[in-house]
């Protein structure tokens, strides 16, 4: 497997192609991505409920069916520097399965429900070859996620027309008072489900909302957007927030609040100061609009979860309730399980798979990504996957500070996304979910215009060695 690495020498020419009108069209990387968070729009249909399993496994089937596809051939090309260390991952997970503690037919769901979702890596850089297709991209995950979260602030102000007919039937079987639990008083006295967007399970507006906030700022501030379009950015920015802050998901919204500062500072480091500091200025007066917005529907049971937030302090808030699972992790389970706890005792590859006859080896309950990669291949798998991670981070930074033009610009919209989505990996299990597919599709969708760039400067290069 041929990784490809970005010159990183400061007087290297900058990327640039010429992208043929084919590598322009509409295609199956569009639908993928649009699938990936539309996906619930099908459980608005009554009588979905029956179906939600199949439902829910499409976006994963449609990585491995498209992984497949693109792969049916081979084109003797280079692969994301990630690509490997994803291999040797998913290795790592297979011999995991002789695990005696390991639960069969979970086990196995969990490696293919990984393989799956680090799918993207492997064929997404044949899917976007140009510019044009990896901007359309980013534009697409920021313009559904923000229907999802203007849906979410429709299902605060008109419930009844808007909330889903049925919420998760798997869900209300775990927690019969899921909904309940899940409901708030607002300031009117009217009680508030809290916003579960194009899904059906309540705060479900959450992802979408945090995206919303990262990427309006984001695209409000590309070189060359119209007035228009900028204005209209930071608008649906500011409802994604709000939305978010009406989920009460303090780990999002904080993360949603962050990336606005990792924008700036990237633009402090392209040189573009008045940029970084205008995109900082204009985020900060977004999400405090956006808190008096939510406030003023959610009442003092929302100002109260984010102000007690600020009164005892992020970093201490984050030590007395996420962070006892990641020291419970470091100083127990670590030692406990230094090579994995055995393959499928954990998620929801246990809940539908797992062998309850299994009494030497119960479930185990995970709150944060580190806990699940320890419990599935202990310190080779942290090893393993941090790697896959750097080395994705890695390649984006490159590309936000070595392109030029709409390259760059998708590059550093990307990179953002990359951090805020590493940094919630110590509030919950991002990559066994749909964000950890997003995070791959995006890292090698950003990729695949550079490999098609070495690809056409080998066609030209040999055909100037023969002429």
């Amino acid at each position: 497997m041929r990784a490809l690495s970005l010159p990183t020498d400061a007087a290297a020419p900058a990327l640039e192609w010429s992208a043929s009108p084919e590598d322009d069209q509409w295609g199956w990387a569009e639908a993928f991505m649009l699938l990936q968070v539309l996906w619930g729009v099908a459980l608005f249909v009554p009588g979905m409920q029956a179906y939600r399993p199949y439902v829910r496994a499409l976006p994963y089937l449609s990585s491995l069916a498209a992984m497949v596809y693109y792969y049916r051939r081979p084109t003797g090309e280079a692969v994301h520097a990630s690509a490997k260390w994803l291999v040797a991952s998913l290795a790592i997970l297979v011999l995991n399965l002789l695990h005696s503690t390991s639960h069969s037919a979970a086990g196995i769901a969990q490696v293919v429900f990984q393989l799956s979702i680090c799918a993207p890596v492997l064929w997404m850089t044949r899917a976007v070859r140009s510019e044009v297709k990896l901007s359309r991209l980013l534009w697409i995950v920021f313009a559904s996620s923000a229907l999802s979260s203007v849906v979410g602030l429709l299902q605060v102000y008109y419930p009844d027309q808007f909330l889903p007919p049925e919420f998760s039937a798997l869900g209300r079987q775990m927690n019969p008072d899921l909904v309940s639990s899940l409901t708030y008083r607002g300031a009117g006295g009217q009680e508030i489900v809290r916003p579960p967007g194009l899904s059906d399970l309540p705060g479900g507006a959450a992802v979408a909302a945090m995206l919303t906030m990262a990427l309006g700022v984001v695209m409000a501030f590309r070189q060359q957007t119209t007035v228009v379009v900028r204005a209209g950015c930071l608008t649906l920015a500011a409802a994604g927030m709000t939305a978010l802050l009406l989920t009460q998901v303090r780990s999002l919204a904080l993360a949603a609040a962050a990336s606005v500062g990792v924008f700036a500072l990237l633009r402090l480091r392209q040189g573009r100061a008045v940029a970084g500091v205008a995109s900082l200025a204009f985020g900060a007066a977004l999400v405090a609009g956006a808190y008096v917005w939510a406030v003023a529907v959610g009442g003092d049971s929302l100002a109260a979860r984010f102000t007690g937030l600020l009164d005892a302090g992020v970093v201490s808030t984050f030590k007395e309730e996420r962070g006892t699972f990641l020291t419970y992790t470091l100083s127990e389970l670590l030692f406990e399980y230094p090579f994995g706890a055995g393959i499928g005792r954990w998620g929801m590859m246990h809940v539908y798979f797992g062998d309850s006859a299994m009494w030497e080896a119960p479930p185990i309950h995970v709150e944060i990504q580190p806990t699940g990669w320890l419990l599935d291949g202990g310190l080779p798998l942290w090893i393993t996957m941090g790697a896959a991670l750097a080395a994705g981070v890695r390649a984006s930074y490159l590309v936000a500070v070595r392109a030029d033009g709409s390259l760059q610009e998708s590059g550093t919209a990307i990179l953002c996304l990359q951090i805020t989505l590493l940094a919630l990996c110590l509030s919950g299990p991002v990559f066994n979910t749909q964000m950890g597919i997003q995070y791959w599709a995006l890292t090698a969708g950003l990729w695949g215009p550079v490999l098609a760039a070495e690809a056409q400067r080998a066609t030209t290069e040999g055909r100037t060695a023969y002429a």
